[in-house]
């Protein structure tokens, strides 16, 4: 909406209202006296909507008294309407009469005050601006469109318009009741505004499936050094098929030059039979099928709610091929393992359903490829395990061009370029033909008759397996729905893929060996894993991996084949675990809890000019689709507008970062024409039940200069900001050796703080942040201690297979895994969240910790010794039952709704399980003192999550701190009166001490200088001080090439 220009004029009708005889006696008036008296003017803002109604409703009740006059503004679009002034518009002008004089009879009856009517052409927000510039009223009370705030910030609204333009009078807005029954109140004069809430962000993720850190997007100028998305970029967390919405069962509209579909915020002609495309501006026309389209009869796609619509080609459902599945099974496991492997292989394919098309390989230092269409007897072909094998080199060893040639030229995929069906049939045939060879092959399924020495570990040739796998589905299903579902329980040791040497005097590699190169096997592995990605994605394929040992087996390696094709992976220690056991029926599940597993899917994205794309970090891969919208700048899988995902459920999701192009100036900013801006996602999947289809999703909103502090919080998502920094911080670790990620998310947060941020200059106290980033130093906290930023104690496969969970998952459950979740369960309140503290243990109360990954169950000491004496086996106390058993339903309805399903832990207090939940705990103090309930936590993380959110007002501090730690000053009497805070960097200081006194001084210099680059200017005297301080008394031991860096 442009902004109000001075002397605009617009065309008016006024309304004649009926007269009304006064009910109140004139006594009650003259009682009031000054401006009750008088009366006062009151705009009130109506159209034909219900919420419109509300806010009269409100304004009648909590704001109107005697004498006042209320000014009743209707206002007519000009856009969608004839001449104003010509016979057409009687219709409209009667209506808004007819509604009018309904209105005015009822201020009367209610609140006895008079009422004017006007009808006034033009856009709602300048109308409503000019009256009350016209009227300098008490106050403009109007409602909302049944936005929430949020939406509202989103997408702009009338009512925002109001707020950010009426400067003649306090904009009062009534929320419509499907915003809630609580009031929110506006008031421009006053500057109150209330923010939105998380819930609100999380209930937009859950209709739409989106989350932006930045629902108003920052925009920097060419002059600004450091935007404000420096750290925390403009991004999108976007899940295609979290919304279930009615499918349309026709092609969509497309424009004509930039292939964007029609949606709400299309501007719409229908004289013409015309729209107009809101990313390139050209005008496309109807076709015959939206013939009979006007005001009053829309498409669904046009619906302003209709954010989220969903295609549907009726007829491809028919030819749809059906699902496939290759199982991969590792045999070289004892006897036990492979027994509880063919238990759940059994129970699995009972789930399967009978169209399907199943196949089996079974290797170790050979891979067999098994015959399920020959009834007669197990028939196997085999391959060695020390070689690779093309597709060519297997179709001729199976033998499929016995009965028909192999045809000269092309490429072999499927039935239509050369294979016969009976040929495919024969080693992957439907579940149903096959039942009974499946099962009698899974049960002669034997441990490997290949021993391995005692100090040799098995010949396990993995690699070579999945690359067969890979070409029997290329040749027989190229571009189905397949999924090649592989169960590793141990690592690779022949031919390509191999992550380590059979001898067992060569340890696996560990993340000190990949960091250093030294890890011989593991760079090779990787080309050879990342050649298999290719393979698949082009032929539109799955690999999922179920990895179940208490050894590694290469997820690391692995990690780019799964990923890219959108597979799951199952990390479990054994294959009889119920982590392994229930994941895998899982994925079979049909129902409420089911996967909604699609395939072969394609996501395209179209966006306003201002806004490219960096990329995506997610389970996809790129299409190399160059375009205008692609950024120079690649962030995961970059340098392009599509791509490719082989696989996706309902919780997969993927995280897009976009690059803002600056402004030469604000006043470019500010201008109303590219205020707006539009994101559209086109996500093409091929469905099992209902063949192929488009979802779609398009939003709108609006971007700010990073002045405007209040609008840019009022749209600020602190857990999705906390998410993308997560992913962030996950491809930075793998790609770039030198990141430091604790100094990486610091940085975030300092100059997060210093933006946003409110303190009193001498009151180290006085530090706060706004309500909508109050959460934030908390996500950024527990990160730096999350398992995505410190692999110590982590395997490689173990830091790769939370980094892969951690990038399909939404952002509700990605904070989950950042941050844990604790709630208590006692006698006398009902379960309730608690702070992740140490403090929060107590012997009468029971814990429940989500972790994500984990599920502890948590008794106290006095509830553990009451369960060990049997007491919630007498009738008598049966609250001890109920409070026993609390927990256990909560954690069954997590499991029942999380993949991979996470470990169970019940433990007691001072129990060896406990472990589970003090490790995730923060402490009350520095470590040194007992805490409720007897329990001492030691950690090895100098920050503590109640000092975090202070320790940036408390930076400078810190330096003079460091200070006295390593040169034994006294700290200066100034900083001896502030509240002292955690020395972060105390473990740096100590790692840079055992250096020579040089290197120590040219780090510690770096990072005080990085320290002061970041602060605020109250504070940067006082760090420039200290390190002067601490450097000028020591240059006689700084050498030449400390004395070359940069001064300060």
């Amino acid at each position: 909406m442009e902004p109000l220009m001075e002397g605009e004029e617009f065309s008016i009708r006024e309304v004649v209202l009926p007269s009304l005889i006064p009910v109140v006696p004139e006594p009650e008036l003259e009682r009031e006296d000054g401006e009750r008296r008088r009366g006062r003017d009151v705009i009130i803002a109506v159209d034909h909507g219900p919420n419109s109604k509300h806010a009269f409703d409100w304004a009648l009740v909590h704001f109107c008294r005697l004498a006042d006059t209320i000014h009743l503004v209707h206002a007519v679009s000009s856009s969608f309407s004839p001449s104003f002034v010509g016979s057409n518009n009687d219709v409209v002008y009667e209506t808004s009469q007819a509604l009018m004089e309904k209105l005015a009879v009822e201020a009367f009856q209610v609140a006895m005050v008079k009422s004017v009517a006007r009808v006034v052409e033009g856009e709602a927000g300048k109308v409503i601006c000019k009256e009350a510039e016209r009227l300098k009223p008490a106050a403009v009370i109007m409602g909302t469109r049944g936005r929430s705030l949020v939406r509202s910030v989103l997408q702009g609204s009338v009512s925002e318009y109001c707020f950010h333009n009426c400067k003649s009078a306090p904009v009062i807005i009534v929320p419509g009741k499907e915003a809630g029954d609580e009031s929110i109140a506006f008031d421009r004069t006053l500057g109150v505004c209330k923010s939105p809430s998380m819930a609100e962000f999380a209930e937009l993720e859950s209709q739409d499936g989106v989350r932006m850190p930045w629902n108003i997007i920052p925009v920097a100028t060419t002059k600004d050094h450091q935007p404000i998305d420096s750290e925390i970029p403009v991004s999108a967390i976007y899940t295609p098929l979290a919304h279930s919405t009615p499918l349309l069962p026709y092609a969509p509209l497309r424009c004509r030059t930039c292939r964007s579909v029609l949606n709400p915020y299309s501007v719409v002609d229908f004289s013409a039979s015309t729209w107009g495309c809101p990313f390139c501006f050209n005008r496309n026309p109807f076709s015959s099928n939206y013939s009979s389209i006007s005001d009053t009869n829309l498409p669904p796609e046009l619906f302003p709610r209709s954010t989220t619509v969903e295609y549907l080609s009726s007829s491809s459902s028919s030819s749809s091929p059906p699902p496939v599945f290759l199982f991969v099974v590792d045999t070289c496991l004892f006897s036990d393992e492979l027994d509880f492997l063919r238990s759940s292989l059994s129970q699995a394919l009972d789930l399967i359903p009978d169209a399907s098309v199943v196949g089996l390989i079974a290797f170790d230092s050979l891979v067999r490829v098994y015959e399920l269409g020959f009834p007669h007897c197990t028939k196997s072909y085999f391959f060695h395990g020390n070689r690779d094998c093309s597709k060519d080199q297997l179709l001729d060893q199976l033998c499929f061009f016995v009965k028909s040639p192999k045809p000269s030229s092309g490429v072999i995929a499927g039935v239509r370029d050369g294979l016969s069906a009976e040929d495919i049939a024969r080693f992957l045939p439907p579940a149903a033909d096959c039942q009974f060879t499946l099962h009698s092959v899974l049960e002669e399924l034997g441990s490997s008759q290949w021993p391995a020495a005692p100090d040799h570990r098995p010949g396990r040739c993995t690699g070579v397996a999945l690359r067969i796998a890979a070409c029997l589905l290329g040749a027989c299903f190229p571009g189905s729905a397949a999924r090649i579902m592989a169960f590793v329980g141990g690592p690779s040791t022949l031919g390509p893929g191999a992550i380590v040497s059979r001898e067992l005097s060569e340890p696996i590699r560990s993340h000190k060996d990949i960091g250093k190169d030294s890890a011989p096997c593991y760079q090779e592995a990787v080309e050879f894993y990342e050649k298999l990605a290719k393979q698949l994605v082009h032929q539109g394929h799955v690999l999922d991996v179920f990895a179940s040992s208490v050894d590694q087996v290469g997820i690391a390696e692995m990690k780019v084949a799964v990923e890219q094709t959108g597979g799951f992976v199952v990390l479990a220690e054994s294959f009889g675990h119920s982590v392994f056991r229930d994941s895998l029926k899982r994925v079979f599940q049909s129902g409420e809890n089911d996967l909604g597993l699609s395939s072969c899917g394609i996501f395209e994205i179209n966006c306003s000019k201002g806004v490219k794309v960096q990329g995506i970090i997610g389970p996809c891969a790129s299409l190399e689709k160059k375009g205008p919208l692609c950024s120079d700048t690649g962030i995961g899988q970059g340098h392009t507008s599509a791509w490719k995902m082989c696989g996706l459920g309902k919780s997969t999701s993927v995280c897009l970062v976009f690059e803002i192009a600056k402004r030469e100036t604000a006043d470019v900013v500010l201008q109303s024409q590219i205020n707006q801006f539009y994101f559209q996602f086109l996500t093409y999947t091929q469905m099992v039940k209902q063949g192929s289809g488009l979802q779609l999703f398009q939003e709108d909103g609006s971007w700010e200069l990073k002045t405007y502090r209040q609008e840019l919080t009022n749209g600020f998502d602190q857990e999705a900001a906390a998410v993308v920094m997560a992913r962030l911080i996950s491809f930075k670790m793998e790609t770039q050796p030198e990141f430091n990620p604790q100094r990486w998310a610091d940085k975030a947060l300092v100059n997060l703080c210093s933006r946003f941020g409110e303190y009193q200059k001498g009151n180290a106290s006085s530090f706060n942040l706004p309500s909508q980033l109050s959460n934030f130093p908390q996500f950024v906290f527990h990160l730096r201690r999350s398992q995505f930023v410190q692999v110590f104690n982590n395997s490689p496969d173990e830091t790769a297979y939370f980094r892969m969970i951690l990038n399909r998952e939404n952002v509700s459950n990605s904070v989950v895994m950042i941050q844990p979740w604790l709630v208590s369960f006692t006698f006398n309140s009902q379960p309730e969240p608690i702070p992740l503290d140490v403090a929060s243990i107590a012997a009468d109360r029971i814990l429940l910790l989500d972790a994500y990954f984990t599920l502890v169950i948590f008794h106290g000491a006095t509830i553990a010794q009451w369960r060990k004496a049997g007491y919630h086996l007498q009738p008598e106390h049966q609250a001890l039952v109920h409070l026993l058993q609390s927990p256990r339903d909560y954690s069954d309805t997590i499991i029942n709704e999380r993949f991979p399903i996470p470990r169970l832990v019940i433990c007691d207090q001072y129990g060896s399980q406990a472990r589970f939940l003090l490790a995730k705990l923060n402490p009350s103090s520095d470590g040194n003192g007992p805490f409720s309930g007897g329990s001492n936590v030691f950690t090895d993380d100098g920050i503590e999550s109640n000092r975090t959110v202070g320790g940036y007002c408390h930076a400078y501090s810190n330096c003079c701190e460091i200070a006295a730690f390593i040169f034994g000053e006294e700290m200066d009497s100034q900083k001896e009166k502030e509240p002292k805070a955690a020395v972060s960097t105390t473990s740096s200081c100590r790692k840079y001490a055992n250096d020579d006194n040089a290197t120590f001084l040219a780090n510690l210099k770096d990072h005080f200088n990085e320290f002061l680059n970041a602060s605020m200017d109250e504070h940067k005297t006082c760090f420039k001080n200290t390190i002067d301080k601490i450097f000028g008394r020591s240059k006689e031991v700084e050498t030449k090439e400390v004395e070359s860096r940069p001064p300060l």
